[in-house]
């Protein structure tokens, strides 16, 4: 499993944000760099994912596109260890509504991710 870096998380987000629109500017570097370091001590992937979700949507370091980048971080993430969400299935939605409405916790995220790679 390789592991994330800021830059790596910074270029995602860029990405994002260069294809959906949005306020590029960072709100919290502290915040990105406390989610890669403790997502780098995570060995199980869907674990790593989850933690990953949760961190860059209820701790936002970026203005815009924290979402969409949690989702990318997730499937890059996944995919690192040949995994990837079910096609067609949206499963991030919800959980990012959870979040924002402190009903969603870490667990909840890594149970989903779980039921919905192949």
């Amino acid at each position: 499993m390789n592991p994330l870096t800021v830059d790596l998380i910074a270029g995602i987000h860029a990405g994002v944000i260069a294809q959906d629109g949005g306020d590029a500017r960072v709100l919290s570097e502290a915040a990105l760099h406390q989610m890669v370091f403790l997502a780098n001590s995570i060995p199980d992937v869907y674990r790593r994912a989850a933690f990953a979700v949760y961190s860059l949507c209820a701790y936002p370091p970026f203005r815009d596109g924290n979402e969409r980048t949690a989702q990318s971080v997730a499937e890059l993430v996944l995919g690192q260890e040949n995994l990837h969400i079910t096609p067609g299935n949206d499963c991030f939605t919800p959980l990012i509504a959870g979040i924002a409405t402190y009903t969603v916790e870490p667990e909840d995220i890594e149970r989903v991710l779980r039921d919905h790679t192949h």
